[in-house]
């Protein structure tokens, strides 16, 4: 297996039977490092056999900072503008650079992890159009939906150029079930495209499926409250009032079904840290 470096933050893995290339990116939120451990493990116990493995720290310096990004949240700039923009900052000359540097590589799948700043039950994927193969590899819940819905993202815009990319959001940050999510994850990917052959045979029942109906935005962070601290799944009774800012109330649909996705809690929304407030879902 030959190693080498091939850009900054971007390591590939090359064994000397051709099959396809892979690529795993880890830490485009710095504070999200399940899908390190997890690459740290998998890489500990086997060796590439066939294709190409490319390992991408996705924000170096929000990694060594231990902070989800160094000045703006990376993972919502790879939009044509932005990536066009002069004289960026620290975050959009990491994403300019990945958008210049990742065309290059030859990538015919991707899988992105992130982990989620509250507790969560369930891990579960970011699906796209097109990623069917993909997101059935990941051992978790399925979300699809997503197109559009949050703008500017790396795995959004991956699926833009042709390359198929799912996110698995692996668990809650510090939650040691996280890694082990990730690591599953990834054993599935590599031994399905044949890059390694696992000590046992990956397999799992086939996961339920959900759609994103809605992204919730902050209206106003100075007086933004939200009645209690949801979790994801947790599900919605009609018309519950779920947060309240100066400019009126953040109500559940008046319909049965609806679930909470990714809330933000209330310590973030205090320090600005995200203008998101909840996603909302249902199951297909």
């Amino acid at each position: 297996m030959k190693s080498e470096v091939v850009g900054q933050g971007i390591v590939r893995l090359t064994a000397e039977k051709e099959g396809p290339t892979i690529g795993v990116v880890c830490n485009v939120h710095g504070n999200e490092l399940c899908g390190r451990k997890a690459v740290h493990r998998v890489l500990a116990k086997y060796e590439i056999e066939s294709g190409t493995l490319v390992l991408i720290d996705g924000n170096p310096n929000a990694a060594l900072l231990g902070k989800r990004y160094v000045a703006s949240d990376m993972n919502r700039m790879f939009t044509k503008d932005q990536l066009t923009q002069e004289n960026p900052e620290q975050d959009l000359q990491r994403a300019q650079y990945l958008a210049q540097e990742l065309p290059k590589l030859g990538l015919d799948q991707v899988i992105d992890f992130h982990s989620t700043t509250s507790e969560t039950p369930f891990p579960f994927t970011v699906s796209f159009p097109g990623t069917e193969e993909m997101t059935s590899l990941c051992p978790v819940p399925q979300i699809f939906g997503w197109t559009g819905v949050v703008v500017g993202s790396l795995i959004e815009w991956l699926c833009e150029q042709g390359v198929p990319a799912v996110v698995v959001e692996a668990g809650q940050h510090e939650a040691e079930n996280s890694i082990d999510v990730a690591e599953q994850t990834l054993l599935s990917i590599l031994s399905y495209f044949g890059l390694i052959t696992p000590e046992e045979p990956v397999s799992f029942e086939k996961p339920p499926q959900y759609k994103v109906v809605e992204r919730v935005m902050i209206g106003d962070h100075e007086s933004f409250k939200f009645e209690k601290q949801y979790s994801s799944f947790e599900a919605l009774k009609p018309g519950e009032l779920i947060a309240k800012d100066k400019d009126g109330d953040y109500i559940a649909p008046s319909e049965d079904g609806f679930m909470m996705l990714m809330p933000s809690t209330q310590e973030h929304v205090d320090k600005r840290i995200s203008r998101g407030a909840y996603y909302l879902m249902q199951s297909i």
